[in-house]
């Protein structure tokens, strides 16, 4: 199971979006993720700030790494609500860094939350975003 969820893992991180955003995987067990990006030229928007769609699609991300270590072979968590709100601006050079946990995993649904942290050059963070995610646990289905 294990070799299982490190080609889980890789699979996800190599999708084109994520390569482009650099994420990397800090972390993911008992029912915690971290996950973290650098604002760079994809990453950011116009003014040189973190764009917040890519802030909404990286909590989806961290929030998915959370919850598969607590499920069951052959179970598969597709988003079904996600709810971001930006708080403030990360700048272009600082990472941005994201810890996501599991509030409730029941039987069909799973109910998560993340904190983004922007961490400047010196290592101090300030939260710039929070959100919930809300993932359907499928069974059984695969493409």
């Amino acid at each position: 199971m294990e070799n299982q969820m490190e080609n889980l893992y890789k699979a996800v991180l190599e999708q084109p979006l994520h390569r482009a955003c650099e994420l990397e995987l800090v972390s993911s067990e008992n029912g915690r993720a971290e996950v973290r990006f650098r604002v760079n030229e994809f990453t950011g928007n116009p003014q040189g700030a973190l764009h917040g769609g890519i802030l909404y699609a990286m909590l989806d991300v961290a929030c998915f790494f959370a919850v598969v270590p607590q499920l069951l072979e052959g179970q598969h968590p597709v988003s079904v609500e996600v709810h971001t709100s930006v708080l403030r601006a990360a700048l272009a050079g600082e990472t941005v860094c994201i810890r996501s946990h599991v509030d409730r995993l029941g039987r069909t649904l799973a109910a998560m939350r993340a904190e983004a942290f922007a961490v400047n050059a010196d290592g101090e963070e300030r939260l710039i975003g929070t959100g919930s995610v809300t993932k359907a646990i499928l069974t059984g289905r695969t493409r």
